[in-house]
């Protein structure tokens, strides 16, 4: 069985923004996920179907409320920023502040195992963060691209994922969706491992790009 207090690891960041901070501190604290989703680091999990993916939008969800915020899972974006097609902008987590009511954290969580699939994913994974980002009027202060993986085998290509944000990209009916500043987008690698009980584990959540 995985020893998750062993092998629990965490990659610092030097930060300005206050809640990236506060995020990058909560993600330290094992006791959280510990506490709040014993499954994900204690019972173990199997990968099958979508389980990992709603463990995952159900833990953002959940450390947005341990933080101060209102989390909420599966969020339509507003139609504030128009597009002549009619493009359902989802995230799988949003944070609204008690304070203005305004979205202040947004997040897609995704699996990526090295794939030419994988890699589309986490680019269409970018560009909905980017259109979420820019119909919330551009309210929200940190946009987080979580992707989870099994080991430490493979990464994506955090600055190819970067300049998307920052320079945009082609929406494909001949409208171009202008970029945002990439130092609001933030990459959080979440590291599963198996156990001798052939169960997933988190092991690890890494800062990355």
């Amino acid at each position: 069985m995985v020893n998750h207090q062993k092998y629990w690891m965490f990659g610092a960041a030097l930060v300005n923004n206050p809640l990236h901070e506060l995020v990058l501190n909560a993600i330290d604290d094992k006791a959280f996920v510990t506490n709040a989703f014993p499954m994900l680091c204690d019972w173990g999990v199997k990968d099958e179907d979508t389980l990992i993916h709603s463990l995952g939008c159900s833990y953002w969800m959940q450390l947005g409320h341990h933080l101060g915020y209102s989390g909420v899972v599966e969020v339509p974006a507003p139609l504030t920023y128009a597009l002549r097609v009619n493009h359902d902008v989802r995230s799988d987590a949003v944070w609204f502040s008690y304070q203005d009511k305004q979205p202040k954290l947004v997040v897609e969580f995704e699996r990526y195992g090295g794939t030419s699939s994988d890699r589309n994913k986490l680019e269409g994974k970018v560009k909905n963060l980017l259109l979420a980002y820019l119909r919330w009027s551009c309210a929200p202060e940190i946009i987080v691209l979580a992707y989870w993986t099994i080991g430490l085998k493979t990464l994506p290509n955090h600055q190819k994922l970067k300049k998307i944000y920052a320079d945009g990209f082609d929406f494909g009916s001949g409208e171009y969706i202008k970029g945002a500043n990439p130092s609001r987008l933030m990459f959080m690698n979440f590291v599963f491992e198996m156990g001798n009980d052939n169960l997933y584990r988190l092991v690890s959540v890494i800062p990355r790009g």
